[in-house]
């Protein structure tokens, strides 16, 4: 305040001050909203489902998280720069509905399924922090299952068995650099690179690449991704580091209401003795009515040289009662073939039992 506002203030009393001060702060917040806009939204799923899950021949029953969307609470923030620059921010945690805890256990609130911030423009955008890999965007547009972590068979693809020393699939990287191309361009496409999390000296950091591409043409979608993991060292290199390599072409296409997806799926090391895996998944949605939508998908997964392997079969439905509100149902079987081990959904398999794997649920999913 200069010294005239201030004589004024003193001259017409302490009502007019009053009146005064509150036009300066609304004048203040007025240029504030001038100089740029912003916004901060609260989001969120909560999903709970009961289930059945067997495995060989023991059976479990109970309630269960994320069966259609996993249960999450985040904010997503926005400033425009004007000029057609922003910047942005995603904090988002996951949680079990059914005892009220975090996805990460320890005490406060941990930001585990994404934390970034973004700024972009007419050269494109740039995200920082923890964030889905290019290849996961790439899944879950021909996923009908939505890469749901319980139901959807396509996460055979985290699958190692008679692959040893193969890195499992990453959905999610720590301390990543990711660069989309401009949203006005013909094709999608985006970057990433991760460092590892190590802050104490190494020989060899280790580090994580990835990226895809996409063309959209009327109903179709035709894609390829990747992602390499480099192992790192904290001692004296005494023999080759691992370097896990995954990729997928994948294409779908969207009728009236009818939408058919597939991928084909490549799984690799260079260490020796680690055999090449091949995963191949069609997939069918098809809505029904325009609050009823069914959804099959099949899945093999094979490794080279080797009889164990996977055929994954999942079935489902959601019913919307409301823009936010699903009822759903699913039924994943898992088959293990010559004593292989894999699993789905958190079920417990014994290793190298053979034993298969059977989900059943049905709940309800809101989002807000």
């Amino acid at each position: 305040m200069n010294h005239d506002q201030r004589i004024l203030l003193e001259t017409n009393g302490m009502k007019t001050g009053i009146w005064a001060a509150a036009t300066l702060a609304v004048s203040g917040m007025a240029c504030g909203a001038a100089w740029a806009q912003s916004s901060v939204t609260l989001y969120g799923v909560v999903d709970a489902y009961v289930g059945n899950v067997r495995v060989g021949d023991k059976s479990v029953t109970a309630m269960g998280d994320g069966g259609n969307a996993a249960s999450r609470i985040g904010f997503r923030g926005t400033e425009d720069l004007g000029g057609g620059n922003k910047v942005g921010f995603v904090l988002e945690s996951g949680l079990f509905v059914q005892n009220g805890q975090g996805t990460i256990p320890g005490p406060g609130m941990a930001w585990t399924r994404q934390s970034y911030l973004s700024a972009e423009g007419h050269w494109g955008k740039l995200e920082m922090g923890r964030m889905y890999t290019p290849m996961f965007f790439t899944l879950f547009r021909t996923d009908p299952f939505g890469m749901n972590a319980v139901f959807s068979p396509l996460n055979a693809v985290s699958g190692t068995d008679a692959q040893p020393g193969l890195r499992a699939f990453a959905a999610r990287s720590s301390n990543m650099f990711r660069y989309h191309l401009p949203a006005s361009w013909p094709v999608a496409a985006s970057l990433a690179y991760a460092p590892g999390d190590t802050t104490s000296n190494t020989v060899k950091r280790s580090a994580f690449m990835g990226g895809n591409v996409g063309w959209t043409q009327g109903g179709l979608f035709l894609g390829y991704a990747f992602q390499r993991f480099n192992e790192g060292a904290e001692a004296a290199i005494t023999g080759p580091l691992g370097r896990s390599t995954y990729q997928t072409l994948s294409a779908a296409y969207q009728w009236t209401q009818l939408r058919v997806s597939g991928n084909y799926i490549r799984k690799t090391s260079n260490l020796d003795g680690v055999p090449t895996g091949q995963l191949f998944s069609l997939s069918a949605s098809y809505a029904y009515s325009p609050t009823l939508t069914v959804m099959a998908e099949a899945v093999r997964r094979k490794v080279n040289g080797s009889a164990r392997s996977q055929n994954v079969l999942a079935l489902g439905f959601d019913h919307n009662l409301s823009k936010r509100t699903a009822l759903y149902g699913r039924l994943l079987y898992l088959s293990n073939a010559a004593n292989a081990s894999a699993t789905l959904g958190g079920a417990v398999v014994t290793p190298n039992s053979g034993d298969n794997v059977r989900l059943v649920g049905l709940g309800i999913r809101h989002m807000f």
